[in-house]
């Protein structure tokens, strides 16, 4: 099992800045010695930033969302290629650089959410150029289940339901009443017409450009 952030609460909505919930959940993923399903441009990138090519086999088997994939395995592949290949890049400029290759790739304020919560190592409420609000979550295990890809619009949006979503986030974060999940997932299929999991213990969340469906677990409230 391994600790991963996961974006638990927020949905995107183009041109709004609402905040998202990063959280720390265990997944059963494994590290293997396998070429890194990383994007090229990261290597690219990496090359550009650093001046070295350092060959590092590294990846993750196991069920967890993209985005997640993507922000923790970065990390584990440039912390690895600083040991194999003594690059003289310190802890705090390795999270700089990084945190340059994602904009450079996503430009994405989920992923600055995920990578932010890695480095601090902490469960956070997340708001583009804002601190990070730290905040203390039940822990429990994911499993990804299944994805959509996200549609480019949404099917229908007003200044209500704008706060909604972005209330949603704040209220878990405080109260961790898991009614929640179901009301987020039910604006899922309002905005973009995702399915709603009839499932208490079944989360739609952001995952980049899909929507993908987590099952949580090791929480008794999550069981039914």
């Amino acid at each position: 099992m391994i600790s991963l952030p996961i974006a638990l609460f927020g949905i995107p909505l183009k041109g709004v800045n609402n905040p998202i919930l990063v959280t720390f959940a265990s997944a059963n993923v494994e590290i293997i010695t396998e070429p890194s399903e990383l994007p090229d441009q990261f290597f690219t990138y990496f090359k550009e930033a650093t001046g070295f090519e350092c060959n590092v086999n590294l990846n993750l088997r196991g069920k967890i969302p993209y985005a997640t994939k993507y922000v923790y395995l970065s990390q584990l592949y440039f912390q690895e290629a600083i040991k194999k290949c003594s690059l003289p890049i310190s802890n705090e400029e390795m999270n700089d650089i990084l945190s340059m290759i994602d904009d450079a790739i996503y430009n994405s304020e989920l992923i600055r959410g995920l990578r932010r919560a890695l480095i601090l190592g902490k469960d956070i409420l997340y708001r583009d150029e804002e601190d990070p609000v730290p905040i203390n979550l039940k822990k429990f295990k994911i499993e990804l289940l299944y994805s959509y890809p996200l549609p480019d619009n949404y099917n229908y949006i007003d200044n209500s339901l704008i706060h909604l979503l972005g209330i949603l986030p704040v209220e878990f974060a405080e109260t961790q009443d898991v009614n929640l999940i179901r009301v987020e997932n039910g604006l899922w299929f309002s905005l973009y017409s995702i399915p709603s999991p009839v499932r208490l213990d079944w989360k739609i969340i952001w995952d980049l450009n899909y929507a993908s469906v987590i099952e949580l677990r090791g929480e008794e409230h999550f069981n039914n």
